[in-house]
């Protein structure tokens, strides 16, 4: 087919179609408007509604933006001006008045309505919408906004809005409209038709779920898009409309549609950030914050789903990119804040979501909750049914046990710390998330989710105890169940077969995570312990024994889920010199076995010599050379709790090519360290083991480390004169035993020092000499000695006594013979060093003796008896250089007693615990002086500084300072008023004694208990025997040291009865000590001096004569020396009538 030809050839080209709008019709400028009668003339109704009506109202839509979003001022308040005219009534007669022309623009729309024009009805709902919004800035226009509300809600004006809010969903343009006008009026005046609006939700409400879901149109266009708003923000605009206006009762009917919830959580992660934080900010502010709404509503509508859609905004990055590909930097972080909404509701009780066991669900709180039931078949016997069934028992917080198993702990930071703030907040939830828990097990697989989920196992280990124990009016209810217990210390995962197996591994960070995962759970273990053992104690007394079978039943499983301790041991000695972090963990965790477990630790007889050994070497020589490490210091300190608790300990045993024992290396070590909580656990281990091994006096026992160790170390200070008058050493081993020359003040100036004072000057001098050091043969000389002395101890103990018979008792009444059986051993071996020794040697060691002895006798010894040893010793010295030095501390001026004193200091305020649970024996036994025969008895003076005493110091220094025995014999006194006092004092300080962490607190409440018991009904009428309150006073400071030779018998005795029968005690501590066999195999000597001092401080007042028949059964049936001093009145001296005043005489 041929082209048709151009008509012409000179016409102009015809030129192009124009373009049409939406609706055919094309494009046309917008008319100004300028007056209310042209606003009349454009929305004037007629029937053949077209296109000149869209485009009047679009031209009334355009004046009403220029209002609403102009910049011009001037122009604005003329519109408004304009605006408010044509609002205003025609008459105020009506109630029902309408505005005076706007009834066209309801024809307009009703029309719209029947003639099915979609765009017509669209544009009139946008207009209404805008126009509201445009007069709701302007306080001028109340009146006129509330009658054009109250128009919109009349019936047939809401059927209308059905329409549009019926249209199918993928018809937006026609929703969107409708919910902007809903939400406009809802938001008018705060809120004033708000509830008209609520009135008629069976339209304004009906579909509102769905709206929220409408993210994207029927086409499939991105509802994102800069051009079109999608109808889900309108929606959400129309709802937090709702929640911020509406009154609670309202809300809560609103929340309760569960559909609706679920819509507006529902991919919460593909709304824009500003959406997400409105959400947020929404919930958290109008919902949960309002104290209105009940619990029960808010619970319903954070269902796990809820809670879950929330959750995968933590997969969220910070920044978002837009649809052209650049980088939208906003100011909203979604990943904090979803994490920050989450942790509120899932740990506050008032939020509906966590339940406590005192709140059930519908938010009332039970007036008696019945104590939880445990597994075990000893609750059976106090009537408690038991609970071993095959189904686990129900979960309080059922929805955060399903929400919690969505959570990925072990991937994300933010949501393990989600995941350990509901363990604080429902500590039952751990049993139940781990059993449930099955998609993960803990088998050792180096990965990052291992990883990940080991520090998320130790982070739930070492969560605080929560204390749920106590209900909400503080009555006290039972304890948990023991699996719930143990399984808060030891999640399932950790079983005790696959804890091993990360024990085993060649890994080093395998094994390093799984030590700290067992470090963390003895440290529960003590806590949870403790916090039982607290409540057992305020519990009332029907209940007391289920909490205290709790923690037996604790103990009990918690021992059978911890791995073999051989393992442990294993690790420890494959450690390397470069693993320092892994040994010192190692250690520490053999160390809390010991403590907390020490049945399956001495089972498996783990020796620690070796490992001291060794490390008492390398913290010899790093001291040495000035790089001390901390590290191994720490491992030093759990040694030294090991070596403290282990009965196998091998201290003079000399490994294989040494030359020194274990005790002679940490006697070195002693002489180096700094006085630290270090070199102060050591030297009271060391001194414990001393007072162990060797059957000593007590007064050698408490004497000879201290005198070795002031012997072998030099004061540090470079003022001679000051050191000259302060020999002062803060080890409390060693405070006992310096000296302090007296100050003649006296003394006339012109005369100068005396010639007693030049001869103390001398003794510093020669004691502090600079150019003086413990030689490698003289710790070897003194290691032999001790050991030696360990072996052969009845040996040189018989040597001591012939020798001691020799020589020249001084007739000082206070002076001993100290360390007589040591000073045998020197004697004996002193020729055989000479020979074995070099030259420079021999003058070490002698000097040392010389110093060793010169101390001795300036420390009350007896100067008779230790010239004796010297003189013997300078008889088999062939040394020249030695016999030097014996010289110098010949007889003379250096033995004299010029009235030298010994001074005690104080204890340090501070040591560790660790330390003073160990060493509390060897503090106690050596600040004690030493056994001194007794004063006479003295009347009762009128002050008594007792009774307000241990107000000024700690639970535990008020014991061993012995404020609670001077208390305690308060109850004794003549003065009633006295003993009434001193009674309110001692339940004071059983009331703070119950509320302190001291370790002996149990033994010494039980103690004071059943002292009140025996005096509280006579109190007033006479005093307490004196030999009672005495018994007490001494047993509160044998409590206080659970190594005490007695420990076991007293507390045998608190055992008998909470009430004492006095008039008995006397003649059943002589069954018990002089009758008995001794609770130690070297204690029975220790035993009857401890009696004799009680028999003897006892003897206070006349009533005591019935005491004379215990006299003679002790001298008879006891063969000791000081038995026969007492019972003869010896121990009186130059009193003998004091002893016949208290009828023993």
């Amino acid at each position: 087919m041929a082209k048709r030809p151009r008509d012409s050839e000179d016409a102009s080209p015809q030129g192009k179609r124009r373009k049409l709008t939406a609706n055919g019709s094309s494009k046309t400028i917008n008319e100004d408007i300028s007056s209310v009668k042209q606003i009349q003339h454009l929305l004037a109704f007629s029937q053949d509604a077209g296109q000149n009506t869209r485009q009047s109202i679009n031209t009334f839509k355009v004046f009403l933006e220029s209002i609403a979003y102009g910049d011009n001022t001037e122009l604005q308040s003329t519109r408004r001006a304009i605006l408010l005219q044509y609002l205003s009534p025609t008459s105020t007669s009506n109630v029902d008045r309408q505005p005076s022309d706007a009834s066209d623009l309801f024809k307009l729309w009703s029309f719209a309505t029947q003639c099915n024009n979609e765009g017509l009805y669209t544009a009139i709902t946008a207009v209404l919408a805008l126009l509201l919004k445009t007069i709701s800035h302007h306080v001028e226009f109340r009146d006129a906004g509330k009658e054009l509300c109250n128009l919109l809600l009349q019936r047939e004006h809401l059927k209308l809005l059905e329409r549009g809010l019926s249209a199918e969903k993928s018809k937006a343009h026609v929703i969107s409209p409708c919910l902007r006008l809903l939400t406009q009026i809802v938001s008018f005046d705060g809120g004033y038709a708000a509830k008209r609006v609520y009135r008629n939700k069976d339209i304004t409400l009906k579909r509102l779920d769905t709206f929220l879901s409408l993210r994207q149109d029927a086409k499939g266009v991105d509802t994102k898009s800069r051009q079109k708003i999608p109808v889900r923000d309108v929606a959400l605009q129309y709802l937090f409309a709702n929640l911020r206006l509406q009154d609670h009762s309202t809300k809560t009917e609103i929340l309760a549609h569960g559909r609706l919830s679920r819509s507006l959580f529902q991919d919460i992660r593909e709304d824009p950030p500003s959406a997400i934080q409105e959400i947020l900010q929404v919930m958290q502010d109008d919902v949960l914050k309002d104290e209105k709404i009940p619990r029960r509503a808010k619970g319903r509508l954070f269902t796990d789903q809820v809670l879950g859609s929330i959750a995968t905004l933590y997969s969220l990055t910070n920044d978002k990119e837009s649809e052209d590909g650049e980088t939208n930097h906003r100011q909203y972080n979604i990943c904090e804040l979803a994490h920050a909404f989450l942790l509120s509701l899932c740990t506050k009780p008032q939020y509906g979501v966590l339940l406590r066991p005192e709140v059930d669900a519908s938010g009332m709180e039970n007036e008696g909750v019945s104590p939880p039931i445990d597994h075990t078949e000893k609750y059976q016997e106090l009537g408690y049914p038991s609970k071993r069934t095959h189904k686990r028992a129900t979960i309080l917080n059922s929805t955060l046990s399903s929400f919690l198993q969505t959570l990925r702990p072990y991937a994300s930071i933010l949501q393990r710390d989600l995941t350990l703030a509901t363990f604080q907040a429902a500590p039952e939830l751990i049993s139940d998330y781990f059993h449930k828990k099955k998609a993960f097990s803990f088998e050792p697989k180096l990965t990052a989710t291992w990883l990940g989920f080991t520090a998320f196992l130790l982070s739930t280990i070492q969560m605080p105890l929560h204390q749920t124990m106590v209900g909400p009016r503080g009555h006290v209810l039972g304890p948990p169940a023991v699996s719930d217990m143990v399984e808060s210390i030891l999640p399932l995962p950790l079983s005790p077969k696959v804890l091993s197996r990360c024990l085993n591994q060649n890994v080093m960070i395998i094994k390093f995570f799984a030590i700290n995962i067992m470090i963390a759970a003895f440290d529960k273990y003590a806590q949870t312990v403790h916090h039982i053992r607290s409540m057992s104690r305020s519990a009332p007394d029907s209940s007391a024994r289920v909490w205290d079978m709790a923690a037996s039943g604790l103990a009990d499983n918690f021992g059978q889920r911890c791995p073999d301790m051989n393992h442990v041991i294993l690790v420890f000695r494959g450690c390397s010199s470069q693993d320092t972090l892994l040994r010192e963990a190692s250690a520490r965790l053999l160390s809390l076995y010991y403590q907390h477990l020490p049945q399956a630790a001495l089972e498996q007889k783990f020796d620690a010599s070796t490992a001291l050994s060794a490390v008492f070497d390398k913290m010899f020589l790093s001291d040495q050379i000035h790089t001390r490490p901390g590290v191994e210091s720490m491992v030093l300190n759990h040694l030294l709790d090991i070596g403290r608790c282990s009965p196998d300990m091998r201290w003079w045993q000399k490994p294989e090519h040494d030359q020194l024992s274990i005790f002679g290396r940490g006697l070195r070590l002693c002489t180096v360290l700094k006085q630290d909580s270090t070199s102060y656990s050591l030297e009271t281990l060391l001194h414990s083991a001393l007072s162990e091994t060797l059957s000593l006096d007590a007064t050698l026992k408490n004497s000879l480390l201290a005198v070795l160790l002031r012997s072998l170390v030099k004061d540090e200070r470079s003022n001679k004169s000051e050191a000259a008058h302060d020999l002062t050493f803060s080890s409390p081993l060693r405070q006992n035993y310096f000296l302090r020359p007296p100050i003649n003040h006296e003394r006339s100036p012109s005369r100068g020092r005396s010639s007693s004072s030049s001869r103390s000057q001398d003794v510093y001098t020669f004691l502090d000499d600079e150019n003086w050091q413990p030689s490698d043969a003289l710790f070897r000389y003194l290691d032999d000695c001790l050991v030696r002395l360990a072996k052969k101890t009845v040996k040189y103990h018989q040597d001591f006594l012939g020798l001691s018979a020799e020589s020249k008792r001084t007739d000082n009444p206070n002076a001993y013979i100290p360390s007589g059986e040591f000073l045998m051993v020197i004697l004996e071996q002193w020729p055989f060093m000479q020979t074995s020794t070099m030259m420079p040697d021999t003058e070490n060691i002698g000097h040392w003796l010389a110093r060793f002895l010169l101390i001795l006798a300036r420390n009350g010894g007896d100067v008779g008896f230790i010239d004796s040893v010297r003189s013997k010793i300078a008889s088999l010295t062939f040394n020249q250089h030695s016999d030097v030095w014996l010289k110098k501390v010949s007889g003379g001026h250096f033995f004299e007693n010029q009235n030298f004193h010994l001074v005690q200091p104080a204890m340090p305020e501070t040591c560790p615990s660790a330390t003073l649970a160990g060493g509390q024996a060897e503090v106690e036994q050596t600040r004690k002086k030493q056994w001194q025969p007794p004063t006479p008895p003295t009347l009762e003076g009128e002050n008594h500084p007792g009774l307000g005493k241990w107000k000024q110091l700690g639970i535990e220094e008020a014991v061993v300072e012995g404020a609670i025995g001077e208390l305690m014999l308060c109850l004794c006194s003549r003065y009633a008023d006295i003993r009434k006092q001193a009674l309110v004092e001692l339940r004071a300080w059983m009331k703070a004694l119950q509320m302190s962490q001291y370790r002996e607190r149990e033994a010494l409440y039980l103690l004071v208990g059943e002292l009140i018991e025996t005096c509280k009904s006579s109190v007033a009428e006479t005093s307490l025997p004196h030999f009672a309150g005495v018994t007490a006073a001494e047993s509160c400071l044998v409590l206080s040291d659970p190594l005490h030779f007695l420990y076991a018998k007293v507390n045998k005795f608190l055992n008998k009865g909470p009430v004492w029968s006095v008039e008995k005690l006397p003649s059943y501590w002589v069954d018990q000590i002089v009758m008995r066999l001794p609770s130690m195999d070297d204690g029975y000597y220790k035993e009857i001096e401890w009696l004799l001092q009680l028999l003897t401080e006892g003897l206070q007042t006349p009533a005591t004569a019935a005491l004379e028949g215990l006299v003679k059964r002790c001298k008879t049936d006891c063969d000791h020396e000081r038995v026969h001093d007492w019972s003869s009145g010896k121990l009186f001296g130059d009193h003998p009538e004091k002893m016949q005043a208290t009828g023993n005489g």
